[in-house]
């Protein structure tokens, strides 16, 4: 793939779920972006949107797991996906395949249990690690993908209740602004 497609510059609505508390505060001080670190994270580490689904974030935030959020909120989030390793192009699902497997060997220990997406943490985050031992200057902003959850929308087809885009942003200037959404 041409280097010149990686970009992606568009303007994108997200939603964030979270602690209320926390929230206002991204909203109030919007340059204390707190990233996820967490291994079981699906697109690796980074700040987590729902692509325009201000539905969905509600759902998750109002069901969090392991702990449910005492104030479940939603923010909206402005953002770009700069140089975006998108899993809904083939190009980048190929690199993935291609890396899982120089990885296989390391991923045999790994607990991937009760829906943690782990194994998908892993290979994501391992792609990032080999393209900066590649080339030191290169990083991928933002992982893109989506997700087909939840039960069948109706009888004879494989469109899912919870299906929706989810963006995981690695670099926090990717992240425009914050603001609280029109319900």
């Amino acid at each position: 793939m041409d280097d010149l497609y990686l970009e992606r510059p568009n303007l994108y609505i997200g939603f964030h779920g979270c602690e209320k508390e926390n929230g206002l505060k991204l909203v109030n001080e919007p340059r204390d972006i707190i990233s996820s670190k967490a291994d079981h994270e699906w697109l690796g580490k980074g700040f987590y949107v729902w692509e325009n689904n201000q539905d969905r974030a509600w759902d998750w935030a109002k069901n969090h797991k392991p702990e449910p959020f005492k104030h479940p909120f939603v923010i909206g989030v402005v953002y770009t996906l700069g140089t975006c390793l998108d899993l809904t192009d083939s190009h980048f699902i190929d690199l993935l395949s291609l890396n899982f497997e120089s990885l296989s060997d390391d991923l045999k220990k790994l607990d991937n249990k009760n829906g943690l997406h782990k194994l998908d943490c892993a290979v994501i985050e391992h792609l990032h690690e080999t393209c900066e031992e590649f080339d030191s200057t290169f990083r991928y902003d933002s992982v893109r993908g989506a997700f087909y959850e939840g039960d069948v929308a109706y009888k004879g087809t494989e469109i899912r209740r919870k299906n929706h885009i989810q963006v995981c942003l690695r670099n926090m200037n990717c992240i425009k602004g914050f603001f609280l959404p029109r319900c």
